[in-house]
C-alpha cells in the first residue's frame, strides 16, 4: 500500500506539472532500491544517516530512529540533464528524525514521509540548493524539489523554489501552517509550491483530485 501511495505521488506530481507548463510526458517507472533499517541492537554506528540519489533511483527506508541530522542530496549533474520521467525519491516510514531531516537538490526528487513518520522537538525538513541561485528563476514548468508529508508535526524551512505536499496532515511551510483541511477538503492532494521571483518569495496553491484533475487555489 505504501508503495503503491509513493509511485501515485510521484506521478501525479508529474501530471501535476505537465498541467501547470502545457507539456505532456509519461509517468516514472516503479524501479525501486529498497533500503530498510532497523536499530533496535542500540547500535548508533549501523545508523545510515547519508542518501545519494541520482536521476531515476528510488529509496525506501523503515523503521529507523535517526539521532542525528539526516541529509539526503540529490545528483544535480544527472536530475538536471535527466528526463522529466527519471524523477528521483526516497521514502521514509516508521522513522523518527530527533535531529531534523536536510535535502540537498536543485531539481528532480520527491522526499516523502509516511503517516508513521515523527520529529523530536524543533526538528525540522531544512531544504538547501546545491548549486548557488539554482531555484532564482525556476518556476512550476521545472522539476523541483518536493516534499510529501503523511506524518503530524512537519516543518518545511527553503529559501528557494521547493513543493511540498499533503494528502491530509497540516504541515508548517516557511512559518505559515497550510491546512489541507480548510483549503482542499474534497482534494485527494494540497500541494504549496515556493517560487523565488522579484528578489522575494510568492507561494502558489494548488489541489489535486484522485482523477488528476488540478485546480489553482486563491
Amino acid at each position: 500500500m505504501m508503495k503503491k501511495l509513493f509511485a501515485f505521488l510521484m506521478a501525479a506530481m508529474l501530471l501535476a506539472l505537465c498541467a501547470c507548463s502545457g507539456t505532456n510526458t509519461s509517468a516514472p517507472a516503479d524501479d525501486s532500491n529498497v533500503v530498510q533499517g532497523d536499530n533496535s541492537s542500540g547500535d548508533a554506528a549501523e545508523v545510515q544517516y547519508d542518501y545519494q540519489l541520482k536521476a531515476g533511483e528510488t529509496t525506501e527506508v523503515y523503521d529507523v530512529t535517526f539521532d542525528e541530522m539526516v541529509t539526503v542530496t540529490v545528483d544535480p549533474a544527472s536530475t538536471r540533464d535527466g528526463s522529466i520521467d527519471l524523477r528521483s525519491g526516497i521514502y521514509f516510514d516508521n522513522c523518527t528524525f530527533n535531529g531534523g531531516l536536510t535535502i540537498l537538490g536543485d531539481y528532480h526528487a520527491m522526499v516523502s514521509l509516511g503517516g508513521g513518520c515523527s520529529f523530536g522537538d524543533g526538528a525540522t525538513v531544512t531544504c538547501k540548493e546545491v548549486t548557488p541561485g539554482a531555484g532564482e528563476d525556476m518556476g512550476l514548468e521545472e522539476n523541483f524539489v518536493k516534499v510529501f508529508v503523511s506524518c503530524e508535526d512537519v516543518t518545511v524551512e527553503t529559501e528557494y523554489a521547493v513543493g511540498v505536499v499533503t494528502d491530509g496532515p497540516d504541515f508548517v511551510f516557511n512559518g505559515t501552517t497550510y491546512s489541507k483541511e480548510e483549503l482542499a477538503p474534497d482534494a485527494a492532494i494540497l500541494g504549496v509550491y515556493s517560487i523565488c521571483e522579484n528578489d522575494g518569495m510568492s507561494y502558489m496553491k494548488l489541489a489535486i483530485g484522485e482523477d488528476d484533475s488540478i485546480e489553482v487555489l486563491d
